[in-house]
């Protein structure tokens, strides 16, 4: 459980301290704030933002330096001469990747919403930041991925500009598939964990769906409806051989243009594409159903280690002025989730939160 937050020269938090409950509500004005206190909470758990990839962008801009303060865990970002990211806990530094899910945290803000209709980068950034926090080795290999799909790319702009050779990429092809392969195969592995649970949570949201345009004479009427995600790898079986069937292409583009950087996850409501078909009820519904599976899937690795450790560390749920956008069902449904999970909650008025959970709540205004 989080019990304090501090921050300095955060976004534009020059300094911020406060307490929490197990249920913590912030109340502002936009532009007051808010969000960045979640985002600083967020950052702590997967070690980037859910907004943002350029971190000197959190550093506030007349400081060099950013730190964020929660409990025992400490992270700083430094901005000038170097971006510099630096991790503590209890006062020592940690590599990144050995702090990064001590502290597991879930978001639901309006940017998350637009998940399953906006790019793709998008839906790769949701299982990155969930996944991380759970995989130490996946962590990893996302981050050597990076470094070698950088120098491939830099090696493929000097072959394009003939001061190197073609055959200098097969090293890197083969260092590529490595770090992809274990990407792929723990995505593919964590979809199937949610894939379990979405469709019975959207059920309970959603209820049996009455007669729509994706009905058939086989299942009119009431029914049950299927939400699941799909893979969608955009290399096959062989990144490696991939990258050199397509070597000219790749050369004259100046970038890797094949990989789990390229890869996409597509979002099916009765095996119609909810990107194409969905209404915007059922995509909130989705939205929230794979919240809740996020939740189950960071739970998961809580419980193991708690059994060992006997402290519990259950993901924090932080909600960012979301319940305007949802209707009362759908609202209680949240409501509920707060009462079993550490929340965070920012709004810009109470009238959407219900009486039991004002009453309860450690309430802050900025």
């Amino acid at each position: 459980m989080l019990k304090s937050l501090k921050l300095e020269n955060f976004r534009n938090h020059k300094e911020f301290s406060a307490d929490f409950n197990n249920t913590t509500i912030l109340i502002g004005l936009n532009g007051s704030g808010k969000t960045g206190i979640l985002e600083a909470i967020s950052l702590i758990s997967a070690g980037r933002s859910f907004r943002i990839d350029d971190k000197k962008n959190l550093v506030n801009l007349d400081a060099d330096l950013a730190r964020i303060k929660a409990d025992d865990l400490e992270l700083i970002i430094q901005k000038t001469p170097r971006l510099l990211v630096i991790a503590k806990e209890r006062g020592v530094k940690k590599k990144l990747p050995d702090f990064i899910g001590t502290q597991k945290s879930v978001i639901f803000s309006p940017e998350i919403i637009e998940m399953i209709t906006g790019a793709p980068a998008l839906r790769r950034r949701f299982l990155d930041i969930m996944i991380s926090q759970n995989d130490k080795e996946y962590l990893l290999a996302l981050s050597e991925y990076t470094k070698v799909r950088r120098q491939r790319n830099g090696l493929l702009e000097m072959i394009k500009g003939k001061r190197a050779s073609e055959s200098e990429l097969l090293f890197w092809d083969d260092e590529l598939e490595k770090q992809g392969k274990i990407i792929t195969k723990k995505r593919i592995g964590a979809i199937e964990f949610l894939n379990n649970l979405l469709s019975g949570i959207y059920q309970e949201i959603a209820g049996p769906s009455p007669l729509s345009s994706r009905a058939t004479p086989t299942n009119r009427g009431n029914r049950e409806i299927s939400l699941s995600l799909i893979y969608h790898n955009s290399s096959g079986e062989d990144l490696a051989e991939k990258l050199r069937q397509n070597r000219a292409r790749e050369i004259a583009y100046g970038a890797t243009i094949y990989g789990p950087h390229r890869d996409d996850l597509e979002f099916k409501l009765d095996n119609a594409n909810m990107q194409q078909f969905a209404s915007r009820g059922e995509l909130r519904s989705a939205i929230l159903a794979l919240k809740i599976a996020e939740l189950k899937y960071l739970e998961k690795e809580s419980i193991k280690s708690s059994s060992i450790s006997g402290k519990s560390d259950s993901p924090i749920l932080l909600l960012d002025d979301i319940f305007s956008e949802f209707d009362a069902e759908r609202r209680s449904h949240l409501n509920d989730l707060i009462l079993q999970y550490q929340s965070v909650i920012t709004t810009t008025d109470r009238e959407h939160l219900n009486e039991k959970i004002l009453k309860e709540a450690k309430i802050i205004e900025l």
